[in-house]
């Protein structure tokens, strides 16, 4: 049978959100649990990797909530930033490209081809495009099955809420958090706007970071030519320029008189960085080729030409040093196979800095020999060599005495000593760059600047970081492998900009040319969750909500009016948030913020409790992309596949730490296991022979009850793959074995004790099938909201399942011996151990280690192989086992079958026979 899972999904969706059934209030005699999930940005659908990571948290919710917790998870809508705004813009200006997606977005969730057009023809209202589609994100959570409190939604550009962060940043410059000043970011010139990751193409999953280069300066004439480095110890080991022979150059003068050689777009970023200048030159870069400037140790060296050379990236010169830096040392040598620029070459003597264990003087040369790289357009060996090599160097490297004061200094140490030192002689400077090309969602061009009056979090203010150190120091985070990760950012976390002059969101309260971004403004939101809905009930109107106002209700703090008492009891109630879930991208800005603006703003006994995360989700053995073909939007997951599927592949798939590669076809073969899992609960259900107790239907029990104590453990340890291993598979294989071998009796016998627990076992992964045959078994309410199934220990047998285990992978060993052979067998004889090895076994089990157990021979090397799973095992009555099962083995494999012991038989395999393992021998 094939169930049609979909058919039945919007009923029970209905059903739960028409009875409010997940719309938790205050209840005194329950512990509640307070669980987020950041909440979409509303500019687009969602797709299966945001399916992924809701799906995870609704198994949680729905777990904790059968546990009896009073479970809170509601949800909200992103619009801050320029994202919406982008598109409106694109759209209100006919841009195609953008005007078609949309279409294409729209087209999913209406069928009237003018109906679409209409609708996005009214996106070039901003708020209209943020109605739209929170309301079909609403649908598109519904349809996958999410238990969320959908009362307490909001957006991030509703009054109230702008309110609440106003309060937020009242406080930070309160305590001296929030700060103005000259200070580099990330910019935008076509927006004039500052911009973070969500106003960047990409830019949330593949980052874009602001570095700050060492800008060194050569003599050249009467300015200097300037080139950045990242690694400003290498600066003595400098042995020529390269300069990009085709790019535009400028000589510009600063209003201190200093002059500089840049590349044109060099210059149009100083002047983003408050270097305001006057061109006075022009040159092509083949204007420098082949003549020589003076580097700051008094040396001269030539410059050369390379078109490798980008003159889009920091300087647009790049100074050279083959014996430390791969890319150097290749681009020398491939320039020396030119005749013209050969004489040159040769004379370049490389200079030996730093001294490295495993490498010789020259490392750059024995890295680029030992990979092959020939020339240079081998880039991504080139990048593993300059890696490798960059690594070893900063944390190993020791300099050399080029410069006898930084002699014996680790690298280090000397990186920023040498930097130091260059700008006190007035032959460096700073130079402030993106670590890659990007481009701003309203297509300019992202650079690096300087604002004179920016405003900025200084998470390096006194005390900050020891608070929030504490604050993670009781934090679970989850899995354990990125909590080191947590700390790290602590460390570096400096100070960040803030606000922006354009874009959705909350103006700045004190300088309302200010807007605040989209990372700045969704750190505290889950506390707004717990009062939003109470602010509606009493009716409180925006100007209501004054500092005053959430001083009490947050803080205690003052003297509370009757509604702001009443606020604050929700808050107090629902506070702190015991579990935030999302991607383990977010730990380097969002989850971080989230940990330093508790521990500014609350009481240390509302700061978070902890925090679970997931990998990321690739589609098809490749990262997620539209011109691959290979985005799933969660609107299909509903209407094409059912969302139990969907919900069982994606939590069984892979743990939290893993990858999860999405296969459309693995997902798809998920439905046969599913139809089974009904199959078998509606047999169950219908079995009306009397029970019977035996040692199979025992055996199935305890082998349930096992499974059950499994699968709660591992939601308890938030352990989802093992949960749906043990719930799903694990357990369809037991009873699909005790539908093959079991009479109708053994069957009643199971089914009246397992079937109730296992729909309550599957409900928080499968709840629609669940709720679907819950109703439909006359049981009443609603599966969700049932009792969690408590593990029986009183039946748990390990005897009993030890010898079915048994007789189980004998059943499939005989399977695998038998596709293996020719021809089609009619007998099978079963050859036990004898009785003296499983004597010697038990004994030798008792040892530490298999070399101290006394085994010798095969039965030594059998044990070694798996020891320690061996020392938990349960030695049975194996012929007493099989011969019971004999029957069901003969039909199973469709051969007459002879159990023997190894004492007794004369078959030449009869010594292969192992404790736990027969030899097997079909004639």
């Amino acid at each position: 049978m094939d169930y049609d899972f979909a058919s039945i999904e919007k009923k029970w969706q209905d059903k739960w959100f028409d009875e409010k059934v997940f719309e938790p209030s205050i209840d005194a005699d329950k512990e509640k649990w307070f669980f987020t999930v950041p909440y979409p940005y509303v500019s687009g659908c969602l797709h299966v990797g945001h399916g992924r990571t809701y799906v995870g948290g609704d198994v949680i919710a729905r777990y904790k909530r059968m546990k009896g917790f009073n479970v809170l998870w509601p949800m909200a809508f992103h619009i801050t930033g320029t994202p919406v705004l982008a598109v409106s813009a694109k759209i209100a200006a006919n841009d195609e490209a953008t005007t078609n997606l949309y279409r294409e977005y729209v087209g999913y969730y209406e069928e009237d081809a003018g109906q679409v057009n209409e609708i996005v023809d009214s996106f070039k209202e901003p708020w209209n495009l943020v109605n739209y589609f929170s309301d079909k994100l609403v649908q598109d959570f519904k349809s996958i099955g999410f238990s969320l409190d959908l009362s307490r939604q909001f957006t991030t550009g509703d009054p109230e809420y702008n309110k609440f962060v106003e309060w937020q940043f009242k406080k930070y410059k309160e305590k001296g958090y929030l700060k103005q000043a000259a200070y580099p970011l990330l910019y935008c010139p076509r927006c004039a706007n500052a911009v973070g990751e969500d106003d960047i193409k990409d830019g949330d999953t593949n980052p874009v970071d602001l570095m700050e280069f060492t800008a060194v300066k050569f003599v050249f004439g009467d300015a200097f030519i300037v080139s950045c480095t990242l690694r400003p110890e290498t600066v003595f080991g400098i042995t020529n320029e390269f300069v990009n022979p085709e790019a535009d150059y400028v000589k510009i003068r600063f209003e201190n008189g200093e002059k500089w050689w840049v590349s044109k777009q060099a210059a149009e970023k100083l002047s983003l960085q408050g270097r305001k200048h006057a061109v006075e030159q022009k040159e092509k870069g083949g204007f420098f080729a082949g003549k020589k400037c003076v580097d700051p140790l008094g040396k001269e060296i030539p410059i050369l030409p390379a078109e490798f050379v980008d003159a889009d990236n920091a300087s647009g010169f790049v100074h050279s040093v083959p014996a430390h830096a791969p890319y150097d040392y290749v681009a020398l040598q491939e320039l020396a196979k030119d005749a013209k620029w050969k004489p040159l070459v040769d004379k370049i003597k490389m200079v030996s800095l730093i001294s490295l264990d495993g490498y010789g003087d020259y490392p750059a040369k024995d890295v680029a020999e030992r990979m092959k790289i020939a020339n240079l357009k081998e880039k991504s060996k080139l990048e593993k060599a300059t890696n490798e090599l960059y690594k070893a160097e900063y944390y190993n490297g020791v300099m050399k005495g080029v410069v006898p004061e930084f002699a014996g200094l680790k690298v280090t140490e000397a990186k920023d000593e040498v930097a130091a030192w260059l700008k006190e002689k007035g032959r460096a400077d700073a130079f402030y760059e993106t670590n890659r090309h990007a481009e701003c969602r309203c297509g300019g061009k992202v650079v690096a600047a300087v604002l004179d009056d920016q405003w900025f979090i200084d998470y390096n203010s006194p005390g900050w970081k020891e608070k929030s150190r504490k604050c993670l120091d009781k934090m679970l985070i989850h899995p354990q492998q990125y909590r080191k990760q947590f700390y790290d950012v602590l460390e570096w976390l400096d100070k960040r900009p803030c606000a922006r002059k354009r874009g959705l969101g909350t103006k700045l309260p004190f300088n309302r040319e200010w807007i605040i971004e989209s990372l700045s403004d969704s750190t505290i939101y889950m506390a707004f969750y717990t009062v939003i809905k109470k602010i509606r009930e009493l009716g409180l109107k925006p100007e209501d909500l004054t500092e005053e106002f959430f001083d009490y209700a947050f803080l205690g703090k003052g003297k509370g009016s009757g509604a702001a008492a009443a606020v604050r009891e929700e808050f107090l109630y629902w506070y702190p948030n015991d579990l935030r879930h999302t991607g383990v991208a977010h730990i380097a800005n969002h989850l971080s913020f989230f940990v330093f603006a508790h521990t500014a703003i609350f009481e240390e006994r509302h700061w978070p409790k902890g925090i679970s995360l997931n990998e990321m989700l690739i589609s098809e053995g490749a990262k997620m992309s539209k011109s691959k073909g290979n985005v799933i939007l969660l609107n299909k997951i509903g209407k094409e596949f059912g969302a139990d599927l969907f919900r069982v592949y994606v939590a069984g798939a892979a743990d939290f730490g893993s990858t999860l590669d999405f296969r459309e076809k693995e997902m798809l073969a998920a439905r046969k296991s599913l139809n089974k899992f009904v199959s078998l609960c509606e047999e169950f259900a219908r079995e009306d022979a009397d029970a019977m107790e035996t040692p199979l239907s025992k055996w199935a029990v305890s082998k349930f009850e096992s499974q059950l104590r499994e699968a709660d453990a591992a939601l308890e340890a938030l352990q989802l793959r093992e949960y749906v291993q043990a719930a799903f598979y694990k357990t369809l294989n037991v009873f699909d074995h005790l539908k093959r071998r079991a009479t109708a009796g053994e069957v009643r016998f199971v089914g009246e004790h397992a079937l109730k627990k296992w729909l309550r076992l599957m409900t928080p992964v499968t709840p629609h099938l669940c709720e679907e045959l819950w109703a439909g078994f006359g049981w009443g309410g609603f599966a969700s909201l049932a009792d969690w199934p408590a593990v029986d220990e009183s039946l748990i047998d390990r005897e009993a399942e030890a010898g079915e285990d048994f007789v189980m992978n004998a059943l499939e060993d005989s399977r695998r011996i038998r596709q293996r052979l020719k021809k089609k067998p009619a007998k099978l004889t079963v050859i036990l151990a004898s009785k003296e090895k499983n004597v010697a076994l038990k004994q030798g089990l008792k040892a530490e280690k298999p070399e101290e157990s006394g085994l010798s021979g095969a039965l030594l090397d059998y044990a070694s192989k798996d020891f320690y799973a061996l020392k938990d095992a349960v030695l049975v009555n194996e012929k007493q086992h099989l011969e019971h099962a004999k029957a069901f083995l003969e039909k199973e494999l469709n051969v007459e079958i002879r159990i023997e012991s190894e004492e007794e038989s004369s078959n030449e395999k009869a010594s292969r026979a192992m404790p736990f393992k027969p030899a097997l021998y079909f004639e």
